[in-house]
């Protein structure tokens, strides 16, 4: 499923994502299947790792796709996403309409490099960060508790 994700944000984008915001994307899509429905998407164990949520599967699956679905490029600072020679199309991906609403909303609110701070400060208030960013260093890999926003979500609604 990891892999279908990643291609949907980077098709769906056009390839005009960044590789911090694709990892955001992934975070949210698995918090928000975890929120509404206690299963996450992938099976990712989510850390907080250099202030973020981050897995090492990621890295691993875009250097798979790298020169094929996806290519990856360094422009500065920043790690850019592009389609690749394979990129094909999102419903090739044969994804749930459920799921590839979901997936279209987090794109949809956060897209575009002027989002990323919006973006950023949204993740990082996620019930899963503020459990242990106060706590622990940056460089530090803690896991995260996604259950916690489902939590925070059971508490609200009483």
């Amino acid at each position: 499923m990891l892999d279908k994700l990643i291609k949907y944000f980077v098709y769906a984008t056009k390839g005009n994502i960044t590789k911090t915001q694709l990892i955001k994307f992934l975070y949210l899509a698995d918090l928000y299947s975890v929120k509404w429905t206690a299963n996450q998407l992938t099976s990712l164990d989510w850390c907080y790792y250099h202030f973020g949520p981050w897995h090492e599967d990621i890295d691993t699956a875009l250097n798979k796709m790298n020169g094929k679905e996806v290519v990856i490029e360094r422009e500065g600072n920043t790690t850019l996403i592009r389609l690749g020679v394979q990129a094909s199309d999102i419903d090739d991906l044969q994804l749930p309409v459920s799921l590839k609403l979901v997936l279209d909303n987090i794109r949809r609110e956060w897209a575009g490099f002027e989002k990323l701070p919006q973006l950023l400060d949204y993740v990082y208030n996620t019930a899963p960060m503020l459990e242990v960013k106060e706590k622990h260093q940056p460089e530090e890999k803690v896991r995260l508790n996604l259950q916690a926003e489902r939590e925070k979500l059971i508490s609200e609604l009483g």
